[in-house]
Parts: structure tokens; sequence; C-alpha cells
């Protein structure tokens, strides 16, 4: 009986011990790979971190013109068919979006016209490459301010004739005379007037002194 209960014994200490170093041993090992997964997954972050986006708009290769495979997209090509630039010009631009060398204004979004005066971009004027670039129009136009309380709108013709053409406006959505278009916050928070492309591909209408930048004074001057 005493035998038995010695063998009995000896085995439970052997399955114990066997069992605890075996669990030690899986822990150990999950740590160890924990930790060569932790110290694999840091370097490239360390790599990413360091390195400098590549925005240059003359280099094909950068950043802001490639799409999620890494693939170019959306530069065009003049010298081929529109419809191959067209495809092209669909491809997802998830990292001009998000890089973190592009400009952006305080909501958070790109802003296009620092982009431009940067340098940072550089769109051609058309798929044709004989047509010829039109330079912008330098030129703002004050428009008062119906409210007595918000400041006057500054409208700078130079960086909307860098994007668009003017008929791309005149006359359908302008009149391109003075006190022609009877313009309130009320039509344009509706999408008419300013609000065809602001709210949608523009800045938002939220970033009110962005437009209304002159101080009501100056309109009497």
């Amino acid at each position: 009986m005493k035998a038995s209960s010695n063998k009995f014994m000896k085995g439970a200490l052997l399955l114990s011990l066997s069992v605890f170093f075996g669990v030690a041993v899986t822990v150990n090992g999950a740590d160890s790979a924990t930790a060569a997964k932790g110290k694999t997954n840091a370097a490239p972050a360390k790599s990413e971190k360091g390195a400098a986006p590549v925005l240059d708009p003359n280099d094909p290769a950068s950043l802001i013109y490639l799409d999620t495979s890494g693939k170019p997209a959306g530069i065009g090509d003049p010298n081929k068919p529109a419809s191959q630039s067209y495809k092209a010009g669909q491809g997802w631009h998830p990292q001009a979006l998000s890089a973190a060398g592009l400009p952006k204004d305080k909501y958070g979004l790109i802003d296009w016209a620092k982009l431009v005066r940067e340098n940072i971009v550089k769109p051609k004027p058309s798929l044709d490459p004989n047509d010829e670039e039109m330079p912008p129009l330098k030129m703002d136009i004050l428009i008062p301010a119906k409210g007595d309380f918000v400041n006057d709108v500054i409208y700078p013709h130079e960086m909307h004739t860098y994007w668009l053409k003017c008929e791309v406006c005149h006359p359908a959505i302008f009149v391109p005379a003075k006190g022609s278009n009877n313009m309130s916050m009320a039509e344009i928070t509706k999408g008419n007037w300013c609000g065809r492309c602001h709210g949608k591909v523009a800045f938002p209408l939220t970033d009110c002194n962005k437009c209304h930048s002159s101080p009501k004074k100056a309109a009497s001057k």
C-alpha cells in the first residue's frame, strides 16, 4: 500500500512538473513571440516616422500621385486619349488626403490654395497639349455684407481662375455686373451662388472669416 502510494505521489509530481514546465515554456514562447512581433512592428514605425513624405509635383513617384497599391494614379497624360487620363483620374488617393506633409486648414481639411501658393501641386490646364493656359485673373471684388455685424467679403478672382475657367461661373451662376447678384447666406447654404462649390469641393461655409475678411469701414472709403 505504501509502495503504491509512493508510486502515485511520484507520478503526480512528475505530471505536475511536466505541466508546469510545459506551461512555462508556452508562456515564455508566447512572450518571446510577442516581443519579437513587437520589435518587428516597431522598426517600420520608426522608419516611417523618420521618413519625410515626397511631395514634389514634378516627380511621378511623389506621394500625391500614388493610389493604395502604390501605383501612379490621377497624374494624367495629355499625349494619350482622354479616356485613359479619365480612368487614371478615378484612382483613389488616400495618401494625398492623409499625408502629414500637406498643409491643412483649422478643420483638418486640405488647404488647396496653400498647395498652389507653395508650389506643391501643378495641375495641367487641359488634356489637350495644344491648349494655351490662361493666367489667373488678379482682381479682388469687395462684396458688402447685408448684416451690420459681419465683415464684408473680399472675393479673389486669382485663386478661383487658377482652378476654373471664367465660363464656369459667368453668367450662369454670377452675372458679371456690379449689383446684379442678390446673394444671401440662406441661399448659399442651400447650394446656390458660392454654395455651388463651398461646402462640397471647396472649404466649408463654417469658416466665415476666410471670405468675410474686410472690416465694414473699408466699404465706405
